[in-house]
């Protein structure tokens, strides 16, 4: 048998996450000026619903009552030590809660290049610098030519480094 409290515990904080999300996507992205509900705020708005309810989901099934079951995957997984796993968590809120942070003040583009290159080596264990830096400002670069040029999503363009292409 495994325990729920990790299930609670992380479902709680990402339920935290999305409500945090969700307030701040209503608070900073503008509406659509011709009278449709969404606008720009409908995508980042969607994410931020499904991460809260999919979150709710979790939560509800670790309190439900009776036997955790285990299934012979989760047998097989070996055992990762208890600060490994809290570090992991910390380190994804952390991460999710800077860039967060970051996109208002020096916008989409640096920020991604920035919250990508730190999580580049202690997620993937790749930790050559030039390849971070690709991996990077490649993500960063396509994201922004895919959503911002092609789709013609706002990205958030920051009050103090304004990177506007």
């Amino acid at each position: 048998m495994t325990s729920r409290r990790p299930d609670i515990i992380l479902s709680t904080i990402l339920l935290v996450v999305s409500a945090l999300w969700c307030w701040g996507v209503l608070a900073t992205i503008p509406g659509a000026e011709d009278g449709s509900r969404l606008g720009a705020r409908g995508f980042p708005l969607g994410l931020g619903l499904l991460l809260g309810g999919l979150s709710l989901i979790v939560l509800l099934q670790s309190l439900r009552p009776g036997p955790v079951e285990t299934t012979s995957d989760e047998a097989a997984t070996p055992d990762i030590s208890r600060g490994a796993e809290v570090w992991a968590i910390a380190a994804t809120v952390g991460l999710l809660v800077g860039y967060a942070a970051l996109l208002e003040y020096i916008g989409f583009m640096i920020a991604t290049a920035l919250v990508v290159a730190a999580a580049v080596g202690p997620v993937l264990g790749i930790w050559r610098p030039k390849l971070i830096l690709g991996m990077s400002v490649g993500l960063s670069l396509g994201i922004y030519l895919i959503f911002g040029k092609l789709l013609g999503v706002y990205l958030p363009y920051g009050k103090l480094i304004n990177l506007a292409f």
